[in-house]
């Protein structure tokens, strides 16, 4: 009924995914979880993607579009990937940036940012495995996957980081949101 009622989807972030959607059990170190929630956003996700609607996911977004596309995460990135070396989960304030990252060009992220942008970082989790149909588009310094998107249009793109947080001190993160709703115009 929702993908009925609504343009576009976005997902935001939150609590950890839960492991059993992608086949795993709980690593010791992750975080809090919500089941229910988890459900909730598979089925919305699956309407929505079919329907061909745009879709944004931030942060715990973005991993769960890439868990539900078939891909994996990271239940605790410092401890499951070695070369992650930047601090991903940040002891700053969640709207000041904390590290670069580098856009792929010809993204539709890079048609909001740019080549580079400076963002926040509050996740200890992180895409391992990319889903099926998705590409990366853009990556942190240590190789950490910051965006993904839909490999065939511009349905879906993701982001690892929160740019509602940001977007009041650093308004270069509102074109993501102007770009978002740009698709759904679009795709009306």
């Amino acid at each position: 009924d929702y993908a009925e009622m609504f343009d576009a989807l976005i997902i935001p972030g939150g609590p950890d995914v839960d492991p059993t959607f992608f086949g795993e059990e709980p690593h010791w170190k992750i975080g809090s979880t919500n089941y229910k929630r988890d459900v909730f956003e598979e089925e919305i996700f699956a309407a929505f993607y079919k329907a061909g609607k745009p879709i944004f996911g931030i942060c715990r977004g973005c991993q769960l579009i890439n868990i539900l596309m078939g891909g994996s995460v990271y239940q605790d990135l410092p401890s499951e990937n070695p070369a992650a070396y930047i601090r991903h989960s940040q002891g700053a304030n969640g709207s000041y940036p904390t590290h670069n990252i580098s856009i792929e060009e010809g993204s539709e992220l890079y048609k909001s940012l740019g080549a580079k942008a400076y963002v926040n970082s509050r996740h200890h989790q992180g895409i391992k495995d990319v889903g099926n149909g998705l590409k990366v588009t853009a990556t942190a310094p240590d190789g950490v996957v910051e965006c993904i998107e839909s490999t065939k249009d511009n349905q879906i793109v993701a982001v690892q980081w929160h740019p509602e947080n940001m977007w009041q001190e650093h308004p270069e993160m509102r074109r993501l949101f102007a770009d978002f709703m740009a698709r759904v115009e679009a795709a009306k």
